[in-house]
């Protein structure tokens, strides 16, 4: 075993600017963290023998085939960014032909029935699917779905693979769109031609199939996309039963009640994501959908919510169960992945977060891994399992990690004695963190979290000479139910206090200045800078508000309002029944004067510090008027308050916002450097021991 880890330490390798560069850059440049990234949605083919991947540049995205073997690539397919398209995703059907789909964003006129996850739809853009298959010369190119064959057809369903059928060479299953109804299709790679197997409901966005293709889960969107709910059908049935259902604004909130991963060995029986009935978190089973039972437990954690799991989609079996706790944890099901797999990740160490990206060759040697770290913004490496060699093929962006910051985990007591922990990001250079100025930045969600080795907000204001600390309060998810009904009715209170809390935490040990505190957050991170503007002003020596909520009363009647016929017709409901008003009010509490305490917009009088907002002018999720309400409240309070529009810019990080996203940066940045200074000089800081 000592030679097989030195096998693996010895060959990984990462990339590095010249030492000319190193010595002109003394801050890392914005660019590394917003746009596209130059390689990205790399696939191994089923021979081990070649790696696709989607190269970015100036001109647009380019689908690249890579020979391992010559060690020489080829383009493709291009997608051009001046037509505003995109390469989506790849994959290899077979060893002689790709899959892959392209986006396009085009102006609509105004249809707010996106009910896709991924897809934003308004009144100006929304980003239409198609779906090709290719030689690997680029040539024989042919569409599996064009939706130019079936204009105005409405927008709310993107055509996707389901099932690539591994152990069939010739066809995949697709769902499409249609009028009143998606569709599955069993398509042909080689002819496009088609057959339909099953016709969902009007709101289907998704099915899974057993391991014979049959479709026995379905997943129908209810409330305009803000909620979800499965349903089971085992093979011979004809009647689809109701499994689950969860809400949560655009399935961003919430553990998985019950989520499809993907077929099990038995006729009926498939991976199942799921929280069972008198369970606190969210495990990985076998489920039956015949009987509705599940059948087998593969990974149960009582502290945290298994949240995804590694494949064998050839053999339909589990390699590993993975979660996140303070770190990405993976735990083997299968002994001889098990082993290749602990020996890489006891060679890298703990600070890599390993992902398996797929297997190729013969008995699946070669495996295709992606990395993260705090220092690695992502990079793709190739594993010899005969060989025990891992060698990096690509870094997903050109970096220097000599500039990038160092990560560390700080635990700390809330105030009513509960014991809690963040991530602490420390700027480039600086391993004596004491008496440092300190960015907080709260996660949003707040059903979210924030996860080990990679955040936009870290990596970017650490890297300037900010220290980033990321509090995990009560309300996020991750960490079974009840620590999320702990952050029920507590908005501006309990999970306020913990945020504050941790900030004193880190006053106390001497690692903040006390006099050089800031707040920033986006969404409910940006709700909690709001409001840490009149109620943390002993701590905070200013707030940057980003797509937050300022009145917690003009947000649930907004909610209230955007409920419609299509919410009925999806199970949703109307108004204050609807499934996304119900979730926030659960979440929020109930209209009225009460919530007026926590809104900033309704204690504009005791705002004692700057404030800077930023807010996507298109944003669907948490709306603009959200800040121009404290806006106006604060001019009318006579105090200055400035809001910085971003023109086009919905509510997430993704890198067609990048224009966005560049001026938030640029925004916050000059307005911490205007109060509480520059950050710490680069290369400043003495050594000293460090924790964790």
């Amino acid at each position: 075993m000592q030679k097989f880890l030195f096998a693996v330490a010895a060959t990984i390798c990462t990339l590095a600017l010249p030492a000319s560069a190193q010595q002109q850059a003394q801050r890392a440049p914005l660019d590394w963290f917003v746009g596209y990234e130059q390689f990205r949605g790399a696939q191994i083919s089923p021979d081990g023998q070649r790696i696709a991947v989607i190269r970015h540049d100036s001109v647009g995205d380019t689908l690249m085939i890579v020979d391992l073997e010559t060690r020489t690539s080829r383009a493709i397919q291009t997608a051009r960014a001046d037509q505003q398209m995109e390469i989506a995703w790849v994959d290899f059907k077979s060893d002689d032909r790709v899959i892959f789909g392209v986006t396009q964003k085009i102006h609509v006129v105004d249809d707010r029935r996106s009910v896709h996850r991924n897809v934003h739809v308004d009144d100006a853009y929304e980003f239409v699917y198609r779906v090709y298959a290719s030689s690997l010369d680029g040539n024989d190119r042919i569409a599996l779905y064009d939706p130019s064959a079936g204009q105005g057809f409405p927008r709310w369903l993107n055509a996707e693979i389901i099932s690539d059928l591994p152990h069939d060479p010739d066809n995949v299953l697709m769902i499409v769109p249609d009028w009143n109804a998606a569709r599955l299709w069993r398509v042909n790679i080689r002819t496009g031609d088609h057959t339909e197997i099953e016709q969902g409901a009007a709101w289907t966005v998704g099915w899974v199939v057993d391991a014979q293709g049959t479709p026995v889960l379905r997943e129908d969107a209810i409330s305009s996309g803000k909620g979800f709910a499965w349903l089971r059908r085992g093979p011979g049935q004809h009647t689809w039963t109701e499994v689950a259902r969860y809400r949560g604004e655009d399935a961003a909130n919430g553990a998985p009640t019950f989520t499809g991963v993907g077929p099990a060995l038995q006729p009926g029986q498939v991976f199942v994501l799921a929280r069972r009935d008198g369970d606190d978190t969210s495990g990985l089973y076998v489920f039956d959908t015949a009987t509705g039972q599940y059948a087998e437990t593969i990974q149960r954690n009582t502290e945290f919510d298994v949240s995804s799991a590694t494949l064998d989609r050839e053999n339909n079996v589990v390699l590993a169960a993975c979660w996140w706790g303070l770190r990405r944890v993976c735990e083997p099901k299968d002994a001889a992945f098990g082993r290749h797999w602990r020996a890489i990740t006891q060679a890298l160490g703990d600070d890599v977060t390993v992902s398996l990206s797929g297997r190729g060759g013969e008995g699946g040697s070669r495996w295709l891994i992606y990395t993260e770290s705090p220092q690695d913004l992502g990079t793709y490496a190739l594993y010899d399992s005969t060989t025990h060699n891992l060698n990096t093929l690509f870094s997903v962006r050109a970096t220097n990690p000599s500039l990038l910051p160092t990560e560390r985990i700080v635990e700390y007591t809330a105030s009513d004695g509960m014991h809690l922990w963040g991530y602490l990001w420390v700027p480039p250079g600086v391993t004596d963190v004491r008496n440092l100025p300190v960015i907080v930045t709260p996660h949003g969600g707040p059903e979210a979290r924030d996860v080990w080795g990679h955040s936009i907000f870290g990596q970017t204001f650490a890297s300037q000479g900010y220290v980033v600390f990321e509090p995990n309060f009560r309300g996020g998810g991750g960490f079974g139910r009840s620590f999320v009904e702990a952050g029920h009715h507590q908005w501006g209170r309990r999970m306020q206090e913990d945020v504050a809390d941790g900030v004193r935490s880190l006053i106390d040990t001497g690692i903040a200045d006390p006099n050089r505190i800031c707040i920033m957050g986006w969404s409910h991170g940006g709700y909690m800078a709001f409001t840490a503007s009149f109620m943390n002003t002993d701590l905070f020596k200013c707030a940057v508000a980003g797509a937050g909520i300022s009145d917690l009363n003009a947000m649930l009647r907004w909610e209230r309002a955007g409920s419609n016929e299509a919410d009925v017709g999806a199970g949703g409901g109307w108004g204050q029944n609807s499934i996304s008003y119900q979730y926030w009010t659960q979440a929020i509490g109930q209209e009225g004067s009460e919530l007026n305490r926590y809104s900033a917009a309704e204690n504009v009088d005791r705002v004692t510090i700057p404030l800077l907002m930023i807010h996507g002018d298109e944003d669907q999720t948490v709306p603009f008027e959200q800040s121009e309400i404290m806006e106006r409240a604060m001019r009318r309070a006579g105090k200055s308050a400035r809001l910085v529009r971003l023109e086009a810019m919905d509510h997430y990080y993704r890198p067609d916002n990048e224009a966005g996203w560049r001026t938030a940066f640029t925004e916050a940045l000059a307005f911490f450097n205007a109060n509480i200074g520059p950050g710490v000089p680069p290369g400043g800081g003495t050594a000293a021991p460090t924790q964790h």
